[in-house]
Order: structure tokens, then C-alpha cells, then sequence
């Protein structure tokens, strides 16, 4: 299975549009952006919005997760811009936003205050309605005078009006979107019913004669707004932390130059090396060391702890951190396109592009029930016609109103939403939609030691020497070597690293080591078989424990870097046995260190001295026995079996190819989250199955009643707003840690 490219070796940039910057990933050709949409209410309009993006030349890839509202669109700059990929949007009758700034915030703040509106003048109008025409309906016939009548009838017609035309706008905009995109959303069963109502009623006003439903409109109108409105507060409020990720990338930073000039510039032209300023309660915008002082980070965006950390001169501060002490200054280690940040927000953009399976099939049902709902409404009307005429319109009416498959439709995608917004809580960022999803099945989990299970620490011991080479010289060419690596063994040797000594020309080898040129000799660090290589020695035979380094002229030196559990080790795998889950190690290492790890933690099956390919091999026999795996590992050499794994989970602090090929992403130094991950994924799926059986029994329940006149139009609006809060609120609590 091919490792998937990393979209953050992409070049970060800010394109100014008329809606605000947008962050737009440029790889080769092909352009990348990610932005939210407002006016998206269902998979629907998820649909209009891809097919009004699909229809432009140049355009290869348009998602959009209806949960989220936010939409991953892929082109070539050379056939189409972005500002012409937004103006599609605005003619499909939706608004884009950008994620990053307060753009965001600021457009969903106006949208929520503008429904408020909306819901607070169609509960004015149904109070004033219900005040005009109650006296109509209870009144015996005869006994109110027919100009009274219709005074009464008139009003109603004017106060319900402005309620149809302003409160009800998002539902015949959303008809008419439909009807042009010819797709069956979830407005327009309603949209047909006010239209129905409003116009039978208008008619017999002015005839005179015949009833009318004014009230029915207001209350349909109300009741459903009211619902929206919940909705989305409660769905914004379960996002709110994905969101803040993806808007936390700064557009501007303060930069020092050489002269010591402080100058605003676009966070796209940081470079390695670039001494910045972070004001109090701005964003660290690219990993950075603290160059004087001491500063207080708040990094729970990156790496999910909760409390802000005291950092001093030359400590490492990841990109996404937020300063909330005094003003400080750091120098930037990486450019923004690969800083931890921008991996973050680049992963992110990959979970959003992609759909759950369950999400596409309860969609697809959705579609299908709206088509059901206008037909059985539709023969209703005609049976009630027949049987009785002076029915037909209300159950028509309710019929359209009462099965509107709103909860169906947010039944999955909002129960997602919820659970990985959860796990982000906790610092394990879900990278791919449907890794939950998958999650919830397995039933083996394949556990790497070195920099998984256990973490290098800043010390290292010299076991063997050979002489003439001191212990301070093979350190500082073995950190040398070390010095670009991401390995965890390398962490060991960086308190050892000398500005004169400096390795050219490095490079690594999966499960092997790492070769460089100083002096104009070529060094090797790693495995005793991948070092005595360079000597003429054995490239065969199992190798012994330990760190080798040596040159051309043979082996000069042999370390044991002082390795411990990871925080949450031991949690960690006692919470996935006690979910019934087969735990066991993987793991590259020497055996008599894979084995006293495995015994710390309590485990019976540890394999050591695998290669990349002895892992896949194994992850490979477990599939065809029918097991589903779940892969854990951080070094490029665990890429492969993440790759192959049913599920995958790399470390935060890990190779970029590993973190690309997983489908989870751990972002501090516990691995405890693992297990509540699995936890979580399973009481996602219940959510969802549970919430479809409420979704399927509900329609299933109240279609008879409305089709046979036992359920008012109003109480059936009231009725469909319900469903849908239940299905939402459900969900919700998956958001909650516990």
C-alpha cells in the first residue's frame, strides 16, 4: 500500500479575497484551499456546493462535510483562481469563510444573530396571529359578523407576511437552490408546505370563504427556526476546538531585521533563522526557540495539556502555542509550510475532505426519504380529496412538514464531529473521517517500543571505545549525525552537539541508521551490521544491542542511549486489554530490550529485530486471519505497516512520512489517549446506530398519523424540530471527557 504524500511540503501561503485571507496549500500544479461555507443546512446542500465547484474547468476534488460545513477544494491554477471558485459558491446561494483570523468567528457570530432574528420576529408574528384568528376558529358558524371575519382574517394575511418572506427566507432560498441544483433537500418538502398553506390561505381570504392557516405557517416557521437555531449552537459549540486549530494560524507576524526594525509581514515569508516577536496572547506561528528569557505557553491547541507550561532560554516552542505571558521573542527553526502548526492544520484539511461511509449511506437514505415524503404527500392530499376535502390540506401539509429527514441527515455526521473534537481535547487529532469509524472494529494492536512505548532521555552511555578516540569526540560525531533526525534516539545525543563539528550529506536509513561526511570521511551511526558495512565487514548475522558508530576504518564506538516508558504506558495498555483488544510489541529494537519493556508492561507477545518488511509481513498474517489491526509507531520505518494497518496511529513528535501515512495523530508525550480513543469509537457507533433507529422510528411512526389527520401541521413542525435535537443533543455528550 503507497505511503500518501505529505500536503505540508506544500508552500504555505495567505490569498486575500474579497470574503476575508484564505490559507491555500500550493503543491507543483495543484492548489489546495480549506474554508467553511454558511447557509449549509444538510448533505443536500453539501451537494449543490461540490457540483457547483465540479462544474469549473481545472477543478479535481470538491468535498464537503456537511457536519463541519467546511469544504476542501483542490484545482489548478492554471485553468481556475480562487476568487472564481468562490464566486461559484456565492451563485450556488452559499457564502464562503475563511478559517483563518477572525473571519470565521466573526461571519458565524452575524449568521447566529441574523437567525435570532429570524426566529425572534416569526415568535411575535404566531403570538399575534394565534390572537386574530383563534376567535375565528372556536367561534360557532354564523355567529361572527362576516366583515369581522374578514377583518381578522386580513390581519392575519398581513402580520404572517413579513414572517413568510423574512423568518421563512432560509427555507425557500434553500427550495429554490434545490430546484436549480436539482437535488432533494431538506428545505423543500418544507418550503412546499409554507407555500401551500400561505397561498390556500390568501385565496380563501380573499374569496371569503374556506379556511385558512396563517397560524400554521408562523408556527411552522417558528418552531423550525427555533430548532435550526439550537442546532447549530450546539454543533458550533462540539466544533469549537477543530475550529480554533484551523483558525489559529496568524496572517501577520512581527519580525526583527538585521538592523533590529521591527516589521509586520505575511506569515508565509518566515524563514529558519528569522528572529520574531510574539506579543502577549498572540500565536507562536512556526516552531521556534525561546531566544532570552523565560516565557508562559499555553499549548493545549497542539499537544492537548490543559495547564500553560513555564518555558526558558533555548527551549523548543512548537508552532500553535499561545503566549500568555509577556511579550517575547523567539527564532524560528523551520519556514511555516513545515512547522508543527501547518502539519496540524494540513492533516486536518485531509480529515475534512474525507466522508465516513456510514455518513454517505445515511445521506443517501436522506435523498431517497425527501423523494418519498413530496410522493406520499402528494397521495394523501388525493385520498383526502376523495374521502373528504376539508382534510386534504392539513394532512398534506403535515405529511410534508413531519418527515423532513433533518435527523437522519445529522444523525452520523454530527455524532463524528462530537467524538473527534473529544479526542482533540485530549491531543489525539483524528486525520482521517472515517479512522473512528474503523476504530471501533479492531481487535489487535500492534505497539512499537523505541519512541512509542519509550522515550529517549538526554543521557547516553559510551560501553566501548577504541582508542585513540575519546568519549567527548564520538559523541560529538555521533550527535552531528543525529543532529536533523527525528528519530528518539537522537534526543540522547543532541546535549553533546558542538558548533565545529558538523556532519554534510546525511541521510537516513529506515531501521538501519544514519551515514554523514565530516572531514571528508564517511560516518555511520546505527545498527553494528549497517556500520561495519562501510569497513567490508558482515552486512549479515542478528546484531548486537546497543548504538554503533563507526567509519572506514571499522567500529570506534559503541552506545546505549538511557531509554524509559512513555507517560501513559502502562495506562495505555492495560485500558486497550480491558477493552478486549490483543496488545503486543513490534518492534525493530534488540531483543532483551523489547522483552524487558514487554514484561514492564505486563505483555506476553513481543517480537524483536523486525525490519520495515518482517512488520507488514506480520500485520498482513493477522488480516488474513480475520484480525483487524490497529498500528502504532513514530519512525519512518513504521510508515509501511501504518500504511497497511486498518487503523494507524503515529506519534506527534514523529517522521513526517509516518505522521502522513496515519490515520490518528498523538500531540503530547501520553499514550493514554489511545485507549480512550478506542472507548470513544465504540460509543460513537452506538450514538449513530442509536441515533438512525430514533431517526428511522420517528418518521416511521408519525407518517401514518399525519396521513390519516391525527397530527395538526403545527404540531408537526414542533414534532420534526424535536427529532432533530434529540439526534444533536445525543451526540453531543461524546464531546464531554469524562
Amino acid at each position: 500500500m503507497p505511503v500518501p504524500a505529505r500536503t505540508t511540503d506544500a508552500v504555505a501561503e495567505s490569498v486575500t479575497c474579497a470574503s476575508g485571507g484564505y490559507w491555500v496549500t500550493r503543491n507543483g500544479a495543484h492548489s489546495r484551499a480549506l474554508f467553511a461555507v454558511e447557509g449549509m443546512r444538510c448533505a443536500a446542500c453539501a451537494r449543490s456546493v461540490e457540483r457547483a465547484l465540479l462544474a469549473l474547468p481545472g477543478v479535481r476534488l470538491a468535498s464537503v462535510n456537511p457536519a463541519t460545513a467546511h469544504v476542501t477544494v483542490e484545482w489548478t491554477p492554471a485553468d481556475v483562481g480562487l476568487p472564481r471558485l468562490l464566486a461559484a459558491i456565492e451563485q450556488a446561494g452559499f457564502h464562503p469563510v475563511s478559517l483563518s483570523g477572525s473571519g470565521a468567528e466573526q461571519a458565524w457570530q452575524q449568521e447566529w444573530r441574523q437567525a435570532l432574528k429570524r426566529v425572534g420576529l416569526a415568535g411575535l408574528g404566531m403570538m399575534q396571529v394565534m390572537m386574530y384568528v383563534f376567535g375565528v376558529y372556536v367561534a360557532p358558524d354564523g355567529s361572527i359578523d362576516p366583515a369581522i371575519a374578514t377583518y381578522l382574517r386580513v390581519t392575519g394575511m398581513l402580520i404572517t407576511t413579513p414572517v413568510l418572506l423574512y423568518s421563512g427566507a432560509p427555507f425557500l432560498l434553500g427550495a429554490v437552490r434545490n430546484i436549480r441544483q436539482r437535488t432533494l433537500g431538506m428545505d423543500l418538502p418544507v418550503a412546499i408546505a409554507l407555500c401551500l398553506a400561505y397561498g390556500a390561505s390568501v385565496i380563501n381570504t380573499l374569496r371569503g370563504t374556506g379556511q385558512t392557516y396563517f397560524d400554521s405557517v408562523t408556527m411552522f416557521i417558528f418552531f423550525l427556526g427555533t430548532g435550526r437555531l439550537i442546532e447549530r449552537t450546539v454543533r458550533q459549540r462540539s466544533l469549537a476546538l477543530n475550529e480554533a486549530i484551523g483558525r489559529s494560524m496568524p496572517a501577520l507576524v512581527t519580525r526583527r531585521n538585521a538592523a533590529g526594525v521591527s516589521e509586520r509581514v505575511p506569515v508565509g515569508s518566515v524563514v529558519a533563522g528569522d528572529r520574531l516577536v510574539v506579543a502577549r496572547g498572540a500565536v507562536i506561528p512556526v516552531d521556534a526557540v525561546l531566544a532570552e528569557g523565560s516565557a508562559l505557553v499555553d499549548e493545549s491547541l497542539v499537544t492537548g495539556e490543559a495547564r500553560p507550561v513555564r518555558r526558558a532560554s533555548g527551549d523548543l516552542l512548537p508552532g500553535g502555542g499561545l503566549n500568555v505571558g509577556d511579550p517575547i521573542e523567539i527564532t524560528a527553526r523551520r519556514d511555516v509550510a513545515h512547522s508543527t502548526l501547518a502539519s496540524i492544520i494540513a492533516l486536518l484539511e485531509r480529515a475534512q475532505a474525507d466522508k465516513p461511509g456510514v455518513t454517505t449511506h445515511a445521506a443517501r437514505l436522506a435523498g431517497w426519504l425527501v423523494g418519498g415524503t413530496l410522493a406520499l404527500a402528494a397521495v394523501t392530499a388525493l385520498v383526502w380529496l376523495w374521502i373528504e376535502p376539508s382534510r386534504a390540506m392539513p394532512a398534506a401539509l403535515a405529511v410534508l412538514v413531519v418527515t423532513c429527514p433533518c435527523a437522519l441527515s445529522l444523525a452520523t455526521p454530527v455524532a463524528v464531529a462530537a467524538a473527534s473534537t473529544r479526542l482533540a481535547r485530549r491531543g489525539l487529532l483524528v486525520t482521517r473521517a472515517d479512522a473512528l469509524e474503523r476504530l471501533a472494529g479492531v481487535d489487535t494492536v500492534l505497539l512499537d517500543k523505541t519512541g512509542t512505548l519509550t522515550a529517549a532521555t538526554a543521557s547516553v552511555d559510551v560501553l566501548e571505545l577504541t582508542p585513540p578516540w575519546t568519549r567527548e569526540e564520538v559523541l560529538r560525531i555521533a550527535a552531528a549525525l543525529e543532529r536533523d533526525s527525528l528519530h528518539p534516539i537522537a534526543r540522547a545525543f543532541a546535549a553533546h552537539a558542538a558548533p565545529a563539528c558538523v556532519a554534510s550529506g546525511c541521510q537516513e536509513r529506515a531501521g538501519a541508521g544514519v551515514a554523514g561526511v565530516m572531514g571528508g570521511e564517511t560516518w555511520r551511526l546505527g545498527r553494528r551490521s549497517y556500520v561495519s558495512e562501510l569497513s567490508g565487514g558482515s552486512g549479515h548475522g542478528p546484531d548486537p544491542d546497543g548504538v554503533f558508530l563507526g567509519n572506514q576504518s571499522g567500529i570506534v564506538a559503541l552506545f546505549q542511549p538511557a531509554e524509559s516508558l512513555r507517560p501513559g504506558a502502562a495506562a495505555a495498555v492495560a485500558g486497550l486489554r480491558q477493552a478486549g483488544l490483543a496488545v503486543s510489541i513490534a518492534s525493530g529494537d534488540q531483543q532483551p530490550a523489547v522483552e524487558q519493556v514487554a514484561q514492564g508492561l505486563g505483555l506476553a507477545h513481543a517480537a524483536a529485530r523486525l525490519q520495515p518488511a518482517d512488520k507488514t509481513g506480520l500485520v498482513r498474517s493477522l488480516q488474513r486471519d480475520g484480525h483487524r489491526v490497529l498500528a502504532v509507531g513514530d519512525g519512518i520505518n513504521d510508515a509501511p505497516v501504518l500504511a497497511l494497518a486498518d487503523v494507524s496511529c503515529a506519534m506527534g513528535q514523529g517522521s513526517a512520512i509516518a505522521q502522513a501515512a496515519a490515520d490518528l495523530l498523538l500531540l503530547n508525550d501520553r499514550l493514554d489517549p489511545i485507549a480512550e480513543a478506542v472507548a470513544v469509537s465504540r460509543s460513537m457507533m452506538r450514538v449513530v446506530r442509536r441515533n438512525l433507529r430514533w431517526a428511522l422510528f420517528y418518521n416511521l411512526a408519525a407518517v401514518p398519523l399525519a396521513a390519516l389527520n391525527l397530527v395538526p401541521p403545527w404540531l408537526a413542525a414542533l414534532g420534526m424540530s424535536v427529532s432533530s435535537l434529540v439526534v444533536v443533543l445525543s451526540a453531543r455528550g461524546l464531546a464531554r471527557s469524562r
